[in-house]
């Protein structure tokens, strides 16, 4: 029974440092498509950091109760299966749930972005294509964009997401305090305009 804790716990222990080293790419943290913002899986209790933690927990277990306190096989396998499901539990819950909660909080569906304000990043000539940055998430989202009408649109002037049209934001001028003002000056201008002439 002592070599297969010896060996439980060599092999969790080289799997972790074979992980750390790759950069944690073996663990399953649950993908997520953005595009459809849909999560191509879900967290497991087979997750491989749970599996790996709680085989070298069973292994260490395992050896310091054979060898520091001479307990019997039945007595040392029941230790080592308890420690190890709680040290697989713990790092399941608090670990591997935490990280896909947090990433499945940044995700989202494009067809989220419909409606939501937006501000012009790289200028949109008329009847062309530019740029718009949103935040959605706490996260800054950038993605191409045309005016709805073919119209220019400067940069740093804010809009609204009417559509999404494959990769391409189609986006209307917000109507703001500041653009009713201007516009409330540009008429002014031409009724004195139509009184001087008349």
């Amino acid at each position: 029974m002592l070599y297969l804790y010896i060996g439980c716990f060599t092999f969790g222990a080289a799997y972790s440092i074979l992980s750390l080293l790759l950069g944690g790419h073996s663990a399953d943290h649950g993908g997520v498509d953005h595009a459809h913002g849909a999560d191509s899986d879900v967290p497991s209790p087979l997750n491989p950091i749970v599996i790996s933690s709680a085989v070298t927990v069973f292994g260490a277990v395992g050896i310091i109760s054979k060898l520091a306190f001479k307990m019997g096989d039945l007595l040392s396998s029941a230790f080592a299966l308890g420690f190890a499901g709680i040290v697989g539990a713990a790092i399941f819950f608090g670990i591997v749930k935490l990280m896909y909660g947090s990433q499945s909080d940044s995700t989202f569906s494009q067809n989220d972005l419909v409606g939501m304000d937006a501000e012009v990043t790289i200028p949109i000539p008329y009847k062309g294509m530019g740029e718009i940055a949103c935040s959605i998430n706490g996260t800054r989202y950038s993605m191409a964009a045309r005016d709805a009408e073919g119209g220019e649109i400067q940069r740093g002037e804010p809009v609204k997401i009417k559509e999404i049209a494959g990769n391409t934001a189609v986006v209307g001028k917000k109507i703001t305090i500041d653009s009713l003002e201007e516009y409330d000056r540009e008429e002014n201008c031409f009724n004195e305009e139509l009184k001087y002439k008349n």
